[in-house]
């Protein structure tokens, strides 16, 4: 008699009525669409005149961008800091985006000691490698301070 009870509860558990067939998957809701938007991939400038996508860059351009982006990433960053009483003669303004400076915002310096908002510097050094103000190389600057240390 066990086993008749186990069969009456198995056929308690299918659904009345005429089969259910699954929505086709292009029908069912998508859980995540922010996840199909297309990816997009970083443009990079292996010249300053010159911008591609990563996929177009070849090998030679991918590893110069590489050591670009460790040498940036080597250059001092700090927080800007007007001074106490605001009157001491500094650096108001990122010559690059052409804002003033505020308390808190990240900034990198520059071996020639000029400082600009880390974003701002970063994409210029990514085209460019020489400061923007003054027209030094970053990387020969960068260098030689290894060389001495």
């Amino acid at each position: 008699m066990p086993q008749d009870k186990e069969t009456a509860d198995s056929y308690a558990l299918l659904p009345l009525g005429p089969p259910q067939h699954p929505q086709p998957i292009t029908q069912l809701p998508l859980p995540f669409p922010s996840l199909l938007k297309k990816q997009e991939l970083p443009v990079y400038h292996p010249t300053p005149s010159q911008a591609r996508m990563a996929s177009q860059l070849t090998e030679e351009e991918q590893v110069r961008i590489a050591q670009r982006i460790g040498l940036i990433h080597h250059l001092p960053k700090g927080v800007y800091d007007a001074g106490r009483d605001g009157s001491e003669k500094k650096i108001r303004e990122c010559v690059i985006c052409m804002t003033d400076f505020v308390y808190g915002d990240p900034i990198r310096f520059l071996p020639c000691m000029h400082i600009y908002h880390m974003d701002c510097i970063d994409d210029w050094l990514m085209r460019s490698f020489t400061c923007p103000s003054c027209m030094e190389p970053v990387d020969a600057a960068l260098l030689s301070s290894y060389e001495t240390n």
